[in-house]
């Protein structure tokens, strides 16, 4: 599902304009990155956590020539969803 139609989605259920939706979930999304960035946490009961983890600096080789590379230390992303989550995914029969 694609931002434009979660956006107006809400807006005919909540009866506003498409473009005062699109604005309202593109605000949403910022405020969600923000406390991602600043925060390097951020979580949404039902759904999940969002967190960030630091992955150290490395030294592979390259896979055709086998010259090694240096890949620097970076910040990743991860998420862990919520057990409600994981059990509408996976419902016990």
């Amino acid at each position: 599902m694609s931002q434009r139609i979660i956006a107006d989605t809400v807006s005919k259920e909540l009866g506003l304009p498409l473009r005062t939706g699109r604005k309202f979930l593109r605000r949403v999304l910022e405020l969600m990155c923000d406390d991602i960035v600043y925060t390097e946490r951020l979580e949404l009961r039902h759904l999940g956590i969002f967190h960030v983890t630091d992955r150290p600096h490395q030294t592979v080789s390259h896979p055709v020539t086998g010259e090694l590379i240096y890949v620097p230390k970076k910040k990743v992303l991860n998420f862990r969803t919520s057990k409600i989550l994981r059990e509408f995914l996976n419902p016990e029969d």
